[in-house]
């Protein structure tokens, strides 16, 4: 998949086909809000769970995905991982507002944190 970012040009080429669902693949995910970092878990993950229960990302409420914010260390770049956040551009750090086509697919941009494998980035 190929995006080209609308603010410097650049062809961005990710190893994806298309968006993933999340929901199909009970995966939880936030961009920075600074960088083109990813987070992703999955719904079953241990420290997810003990932070808002059995519930599946999609259906937290604003509270639940504040809580869940607060329980993720800062990225490398300083930044916060945000469930409201957008992907961003790996070379300028522009937002890439219409590269979803809804709130339940995702992309894998920049470098992306796996908090399923990487324990240590959950307070």
């Amino acid at each position: 998949m190929d995006i080209t970012c609308p603010n410097c040009s650049k062809v961005i080429r990710l190893r994806q086909k298309h968006p993933f669902h999340a929901g199909f693949s009970n995966q939880g995910f936030m961009y920075c809000d600074s960088c083109s970092a990813t987070f992703e878990f999955g719904s079953y993950n241990p420290e997810y769970v003990k932070i808002v229960g059995d519930k599946h990302p999609w259906m937290l409420s604003a509270e639940e995905k504040t809580r869940v914010e607060d329980h993720v260390h800062p990225c490398g770049c300083g930044g916060r991982f945000r469930f409201d956040a957008l992907p961003r551009c790996p070379f300028c750090d522009h937002e890439l507002s219409l590269v979803l086509p809804d709130k339940m697919h995702f992309i894998e941009i920049g470098t992306v944190v796996n908090g399923d494998k990487e324990s240590s980035v959950w307070q």
